[in-house]
C-alpha cells in the first residue's frame, strides 16, 4: 500500500512538471501574435486548377505555429476564385484577392486566373535568335486556350527565364544582349512553355593577322595582333582584338593583352584569342633558331693543351644573319676528368674521350674532344710468312686523329701474339718460328687493331664459287682454292677434296668437283678438306630475279596488250621466256591472259597479271576503263525563285577523266540526285530552284561521285518600304518586299513572300496588301529567304 501510494505522487509529480514546462505553448493566445507569414503572395492559375498556400503565425517570443486551418480565410471574387483552409481554387478569368485573417493580423494572396493554355508559340522568324549587341528585340508569343480561342499579344502575361543571364536578359518579351554567347530563353504561360535559341555576337570566322611569329628578347620589341570577326550574315569587323579574351600557354616565353605580343625568354608558346564563339591561335617563337652552328665538330688535343681559338657559337635564325651566342649558351663536358669548357675554351687534362655540349633555348649541339685518342688505327689485316722463305716482316700501324693528322705509332703501340710459339712480335716487327698462324693485335690510346699471321699454310682456304646457275644438264667445276698470299701461287685443289651433295634429284657432284645440274631447284655441294667444309649453293632451272618493264598497263574493254617479260641469271635463252613462264589473272572477267603473257580487256575493272619462271614471280597491274577522277565545271550554284527565269535555272557539266589521261563529258549518262528535293531538283545537269534553303546536287558515274552545293533564296536583308503605318478602319495600303541577296542583286518579292499579322482585328495582309479592319495596333511581319523584317500598324 505504501509502494502504491509512493508510485501514484511520482506519477503526479512528472505531470505537474510537463504542465509546467509545455505552458508557453498552451498560454500563447491570439494576443501574442507578431506577424502572420503566407507561403504565397502571388499566384497564377489556370481555370479549373488548384493551388495551396500555408500561413504561419509568428509570436512575440519567437516561436512559430502554422495557423492555416485556425485563420479565417476569403475571397474578394468568388467568381474568379474560392478558397477554403489555404487551397485555392481558379473559378473564372480574372483577378481576385484572397484575404488571411488571424487574430489582429491580415495578409493577401493576389490571384491571378487565366484560360488554360493548350498550345504556346512564337513567330517563325523568332523560333532562333542571332543577335549583335546592339539588337533589341521583341519575342512575340500566341496563346491557345482550350476554348480555340487566341492571344496573339501573350508576351506580356508570360512568365520569362534565361539559362545565361550572362548572355542576354528578358523582359515581358523584351530582349536585351548583354555578351557574346549562347543562351536559352524560355517562355512559360499556364502549363506550357516555350524555348528560343539565342546566339549573341556568333562569329563564324575569327582570324588572326599572323599565325605565326618570331620573336628575339634581345630587341625588345612587341608584334600586334589585328584579330578580323566574320558573322553568319557576312558581315565583318576588321579588328575587334580589344574586345577579345587574350590567353598564353606559357608567360615566361610570351604574354599578350589585348593582342599584343611581348617577348620574355627563349621557347615556344601558344597565344589564343577567344571572340564570341570562336577562338584563334597564334604560335610564337622567341629566340627559336633553326639550328645551332659550332666553329668545331671534332676537336684533338694532347694532355694539359688548351685549344688555340675558343669554339665560336652562332644561332641560326630562318630570316635573318646568324648571331654569335658563344657567351649566352650553356657549356657543359660529360668527362670533365679529360676536357673541361668554359665559354666555348676548352682544356684537355687526361687522356680520354668526352662530348662537349652547347645549349640554347630548346637547341643544343655537340663537339667531340679526344686527348690523345686515335679516331681509329690501321695495320695489314693479314700477313703470310715462311721458315724457308720471308721470315719476318715490319707491321706499320698508322694511328688518325680527329683533326686528320696520322702517325706512325708502333713504337708506342702495345703488341701481343695469340701464339707466339708461332709468331712473335716486338715492336710491330714479325718472326716466324713454325708452321701455324696466329692472331697478332696492337693496342694505342686504347683502340686494338688485329692482324692474322699464317706460316707456311694457306691464308684462307674457300670455294671457287660461293654460287652457281646451272640450266638442267648443264655442268660446272668446283675446286678448292688455297691462296697463300703474295709470295706463293694460290693452289687449286679438286680430286683431294671430298665432294657431296644434299640433293643429288637436283644437283650430282663427282670426285673430280664436276657438278651436274638434274631438276629444277636448289642444292648445297660440300666439299671436305683437311677435317674442315666448304659449302656453295647450285640453282638449277632457276633465275635470281624476274622482272617487267610494265608495272601498271591501261586499256580499254576489248584491246589486248603484251607483257614483256626479263629474267636474271636464266640458264636458258632469251627467247621463248613468254612460253616458258606460267599466267595468272586475279579476275579474268576483267582481264584474260593466254599462255603468253597477251592480256584482253573484258570489262571495267581492276585486275592483277602474274607471271612466274624459275621459281620466280612479277606481278602486273591492269586497269579497264577505270575513272581516276569525276570532275563539274562550277563548285557552287546561287538560285532564286523570285528573280529572272535564267536566275531560276543552272546548268551543270561533268567530266570524268580515266587512267590514261583521256576525259569525256557525261552529263547525260551520269545519274543525278539532290538532297532535299524541296529546294532544288535536277535533271541531266539542269538545275531548277523550288524554294528557299541550302541543298547539294550529286553526280555519280561509275564509281565517283562529284557534289555541287546550292543555295537558293539566300539574303543578305529584307526590306519593305515602310516601317510603320497609320491608317484608318476599311483603308488599305500595298507594302513592298524587297529581297537584297549575296551577290548584291535585287527582286521583289512581295508575291512568294509569307505575310502574317499579329492582330486580325486591327489589320490583314496579304501578298503585301494590308487592310485595317479595327482600331487598335497590329504587326505585319515579312518572311522570305530565311529573313524577315516588320512593319508597325497602327488603326485610328
Amino acid at each position: 500500500m505504501h509502494k502504491k501510494l509512493q508510485k501514484m505522487l511520482v506519477m503526479s509529480l512528472v505531470m505537474v512538471l510537463c504542465m509546467a514546462y509545455s505552458g508557453v505553448t498552451w498560454a500563447a493566445t491570439t494576443a501574442d501574435l507578431s506577424k502572420l507569414v503566407l507561403s504565397k503572395s502571388r499566384v497564377t492559375l489556370e481555370i479549373g486548377d488548384t493551388a495551396s498556400v500555408t500561413a504561419t503565425g509568428v509570436y512575440k517570443d519567437n516561436s512559430t505555429e502554422n495557423v492555416t486551418i485556425k485563420a479565417s480565410w476569403s475571397s474578394k471574387n468568388d467568381a474568379v476564385a474560392t478558397v477554403y483552409n489555404g487551397t485555392i481554387t481558379a473559378v473564372g478569368e480574372g483577378s481576385s484577392t484572397i484575404s488571411v485573417v488571424y487574430g489582429n493580423e491580415t495578409e493577401s494572396v493576389q490571384v491571378n486566373v487565366t484560360k488554360k493554355v493548350k498550345a504556346l508559340t512564337v513567330a517563325d522568324p523568332q523560333k532562333k535568335l542571332e543577335l549583335k549587341l546592339s539588337d533589341n528585340p521583341t519575342i512575340h508569343l500566341t496563346a491557345t486556350y482550350t476554348d480555340n480561342s487566341t492571344d496573339t499579344d501573350a508576351s506580356n502575361k508570360a512568365e520569362w527565364t534565361v539559362d545565361d543571364s550572362s548572355v542576354v536578359s528578358v523582359v515581358n518579351g523584351v530582349v536585351k544582349p548583354i555578351g557574346s554567347g549562347t543562351a536559352t530563353i524560355t517562355a512559360t504561360y499556364g502549363k506550357q512553355t516555350v524555348s528560343i535559341p539565342v546566339s549573341v555576337e556568333l562569329v563564324k570566322r575569327l582570324d588572326p593577322s599572323e599565325t605565326k611569329v618570331s620573336m628575339l628578347v634581345s630587341e625588345k620589341k612587341t608584334v600586334q595582333i589585328i584579330l578580323k570577326a566574320t558573322y553568319p550574315d557576312g558581315e565583318v569587323k576588321d579588328d575587334v582584338a580589344a574586345q577579345a579574351e587574350w590567353s598564353t600557354s606559357n608567360a615566361e616565353v610570351a604574354d599578350v593583352i589585348k593582342g599584343e605580343i611581348t617577348a620574355y625568354g627563349p621557347g615556344s608558346a601558344t597565344i589564343t584569342a577567344k571572340y564570341g564563339t570562336q577562338t584563334a591561335t597564334v604560335q610564337v617563337d622567341v629566340d627559336k633558331t633553326i639550328r645551332l652552328q659550332a666553329s668545331e665538330q671534332n676537336i684533338f688535343l694532347h694532355t694539359n693543351e688548351t685549344l688555340k681559338n675558343p669554339i665560336k657559337l652562332e644561332a641560326v635564325y630562318p630570316d635573318k644573319d646568324p648571331v654569335d651566342i658563344t657567351k649566352d649558351a650553356v657549356w657543359t663536358s660529360n668527362n670533365e676528368k679529360v676536357a673541361f669548357v668554359k665559354q666555348g675554351a676548352v682544356t684537355a687534362n687526361a687522356p680520354g674521350a668526352a662530348v662537349i655540349t652547347a645549349k640554347y633555348g630548346d637547341k643544343s649541339v655537340t663537339i667531340n674532344v679526344d686527348v690523345d685518342v686515335p679516331r681509329h688505327l690501321d695495320m695489314l689485316e693479314e700477313v703470310a710468312l715462311s721458315l724457308t722463305g720471308t721470315k719476318t716482316q715490319q707491321l706499320e700501324l698508322t694511328a688518325t686523329y680527329a683533326n686528320g693528322q696520322t702517325e706512325k705509332v708502333q713504337n708506342k703501340a702495345e703488341w701481343k701474339s695469340s701464339k707466339e710459339d708461332i709468331v712473335y712480335v716486338s715492336n710491330g716487327l714479325l718472326t716466324a718460328y713454325k708452321k701455324g698462324q696466329a692472331d697478332i693485335t696492337a693496342t694505342y690510346g686504347g683502340v686494338t687493331v688485329t692482324t692474322h699471321v699464317a706460316v707456311d699454310i694457306p691464308l684462307k682456304i674457300e670455294l671457287s664459287s660461293k654460287k652457281v646457275s646451272l640450266k638442267v644438264n648443264g655442268t660446272y667445276g668446283a675446286s678448292l682454292v688455297l691462296d697463300y698470299g703474295a709470295d706463293k701461287p694460290s693452289e687449286q685443289l679438286t680430286d683431294k677434296v671430298d665432294w657431296s651433295s644434299n640433293k643429288e634429284e637436283i644437283a650430282k657432284v663427282d670426285d673430280k668437283g664436276i657438278v651436274t645440274g638434274v631438276s629444277a631447284g636448289t642444292a648445297t655441294i660440300t666439299g671436305k678438306y683437311d677435317s674442315k667444309t666448304y659449302t656453295m649453293t647450285v640453282e638449277v632451272g632457276l633465275v635470281s630475279e624476274l622482272t617487267s618493264p610494265q608495272s601498271l598497263i591501261i586499256m580499254s574493254t576489248g584491246d589486248k596488250k603484251t607483257i614483256d617479260l626479263s629474267a636474271v641469271n636464266d640458264p636458258e635463252s632469251a627467247e621463248g621466256l613468254n612460253k616458258r613462264a606460267t599466267w595468272k589473272s586475279s579476275s579474268p572477267t576483267v582481264a584474260s591472259v593466254d599462255g603468253e603473257g597477251v592480256v584482253t580487256g573484258m570489262k571495267s575493272g581492276k585486275a592483277t597479271i602474274t607471271a612466274e619462271y624459275g621459281g620466280k614471280k612479277v606481278t602486273v597491274t591492269v586497269e579497264v576503263d577505270v575513272i581516276s577522277k569525276i570532275d563539274a565545271d562550277v563548285n557552287f550554284v546561287a538560285l532564286k525563285t523570285a528573280g529572272k527565269a535564267k536566275e531560276k535555272t543552272a546548268n551543270v557539266t561533268v567530266t570524268v577523266t580515266f587512267s590514261d589521261g583521256s576525259t569525256k563529258d557525261v552529263s547525260d549518262k551520269a545519274e543525278w540526285s539532290t538532297s532535299n528535293y524541296k529546294i532544288a531538283s535536277v535533271l541531266k545537269g539542269k538545275i531548277t530552284a523550288i524554294s528557299s534553303g541550302k541543298t547539294s546536287i550529286s553526280a555519280k558515274y561509275g564509281n565517283k561521285t562529284v557534289r555541287i552545293p546550292v543555295e537558293v533564296d539566300i539574303l543578305k536583308y529584307l526590306q519593305t518600304n515602310e516601317v510603320s503605318l497609320n491608317m484608318s478602319v476599311g483603308q488599305t495600303i500595298n507594302l513592298v518586299a524587297t529581297a537584297t541577296y549575296n551577290d548584291g542583286s535585287e527582286s521583289d518579292v512581295s508575291t512568294p513572300a509569307l505575310w502574317k499579322s499579329s492582330r486580325i482585328l486591327s489589320a490583314t495582309v496579304k501578298d503585301g496588301v494590308v487592310k485595317a479592319t479595327g482600331k487598335g495596333k497590329a504587326t505585319i511581319t515579312v518572311s522570305f529567304g530565311g529573313k524577315s523584317t516588320r512593319v508597325i500598324v497602327t488603326v485610328k
